[in-house]
């Protein structure tokens, strides 16, 4: 079944921020999320991927003790085993997120980075790309 952008059903595109889109992945669904204080607080049942750069920026916990999606960021993510995906914010840090709105504006963005106290991946990249240019030539 494809919709109007020619994805299948399990996509959905958001219309502020076309670039990421919501999926399901086999491989780390309904893994336990695991906080750096050693705090199981959830399971990822999706993620919000960028398509264009081939990278996911979030993942979407469930958080069964207040019934909310909460989005992670997957720079936060430090290690993924076959039991769990381990993130290095601590529980009280996670439980400060924000439910995950639907489309997900760059406000909510840096709202998320200004609860993990952590570089957003748009100011890391950004540096990156500014680092990476080659010298100019002297001719």
């Amino acid at each position: 079944m494809k919709n109007q952008r020619g994805t299948d059903a399990t996509t959905k595109s958001f219309t502020a921020n076309p670039a990421l889109l919501e999926v399901g992945n086999r491989e780390i669904w309904q893994l336990k999320l695991v906080t750096r204080d050693h705090i199981p607080c959830g399971r990822i049942v999706r993620q919000l991927v960028e398509p264009e750069m081939y990278t996911i920026r979030y993942l979407i916990v469930y958080d069964p003790e207040t019934g909310r999606r909460v989005p992670l960021p997957a720079n936060t993510v430090t290690e993924i085993t076959n039991e769990a995906v381990f993130c290095n914010i601590d529980a009280l840090k996670f439980l400060s997120l924000p439910n995950l709105n639907l489309p997900l504006s760059r406000a909510q963005e840096e709202e998320i980075y200004g609860i993990i106290e952590q570089t957003p991946y748009w100011v890391e990249e950004a540096a990156f790309l500014l680092s990476d240019r080659e010298p100019e030539s002297s001719d």
